[in-house]
């Protein structure tokens, strides 16, 4: 099982060109299934893509969609695409997502303890995760339930891409957040 303090190995000019025409293929693909349903969609730039390749060795999360409201009591509705642009495969992923403004908030450990609890905190897939081999790419949606007694506000959701250690200490390998509202 590779993990990200473990894989130390580089990747070559050629594996990150792969890499972005996976990435740009699925973004793509991605951007034109989700357009006809009306949500929000965000991806990488391609800056943003090259970025990641040069410094990440795991799976990345590279886009998003979500529903931009919902009532008190209804839900908002949030995909993820995350894919691996490494060489070698990734074992024991799962995906988190769970609400509250921690997008700046850069210790890990805060990060992951300091959320709002009225939310529920959903991830999938259970019960050993995901693999994703060389350039796979994952889907995954979250029907994410909005408390019936809650302000009419702006709220952050927050995606967690990780790696399960069933004996030990997981590892966080990508974060993103997206922004609805309770109306």
């Amino acid at each position: 099982m590779a993990t990200q303090k473990e894989v130390s190995g580089k990747k070559s000019p050629a594996d990150i060109e792969r890499a972005m025409k996976a990435f740009e293929a699925e973004i793509e693909r991605a951007r034109k299934e989700r357009a006809k349903v009306g949500m929000t969609f965000v991806a990488l730039t391609r800056e943003q893509l090259m970025e990641k390749l040069e410094r990440a060795n795991s799976p990345v999360i590279i886009w998003m969609n979500w529903s931009n409201d919902a009532l008190p009591g209804g839900t908002i509705c949030h995909g993820v695409g995350v894919q691996n642009p490494d060489p070698w495969t990734w074992d024991n992923l799962a995906v988190a997502v769970s609400v509250g403004n921690r997008n700046p908030i850069k210790d890990d450990d805060v990060f992951l303890s300091d959320f709002d609890r009225r939310f529920p905190t959903l991830a999938q897939p259970h019960p050993l995760g995901f693999s994703l081999g060389p350039l796979d790419v994952a889907s995954f949606n979250f029907d994410l339930r909005v408390p019936c007694c809650i302000e009419k506000t702006g709220y952050f959701g927050n995606t967690v891409l990780f790696q399960i250690n069933n004996y030990g200490v997981g590892v966080l390998l990508e974060r993103s957040a997206f922004f609805f509202a309770v109306v």
